[in-house]
């Protein structure tokens, strides 16, 4: 019986008043991060400077996925664009406390909430 194994996929992306909703489902990996980062940059220089990252579906995540989320960032910030997480899910949330990610991240517990901040600071 062979083990089942799990990858990240990044679906149900979507445009909402400016913003760009992804949706992260899976183990987000040393495996999965160079083709998710590769997408996400993607998104990026296509564009999409105003990023939404809902979490909510991830099942796992580890350093090589932390890391292409702060690169994410670093890209978006670049272009005067902003990225936000949303739905952490408890387990996933605790890495990001424990790295201290949480100051780094603006993590809300919606979408909604997330959509709103970033339009709210590209008002300001």
């Amino acid at each position: 019986m062979g083990r089942e194994v799990f990858s990240v996929v990044i679906g149900n992306v979507r445009h909402e008043n400016g913003v760009t909703l992804v949706e992260i489902t899976g183990r987000f990996d040393a495996v999965s991060a160079p083709e998710i980062k590769s997408d996400l940059h993607s998104l990026i220089e296509g564009g999409s400077t105003r990023l939404v990252v809902n979490l909510e579906k991830m099942d796992f995540i580890d350093s090589a996925g932390l890391g292409v989320l702060v690169s994410c960032l670093r890209r978006t910030a670049a272009e005067g664009g902003d990225l936000r997480l949303a739905e952490v899910p408890p387990f996933c949330r605790s890495i990001f406390e424990l790295t201290r990610l949480t100051r780094v991240f603006e993590v809300t517990e919606s979408v909604e909430q997330a959509v709103s901040a970033v339009a709210q600071a590209d008002e300001s």
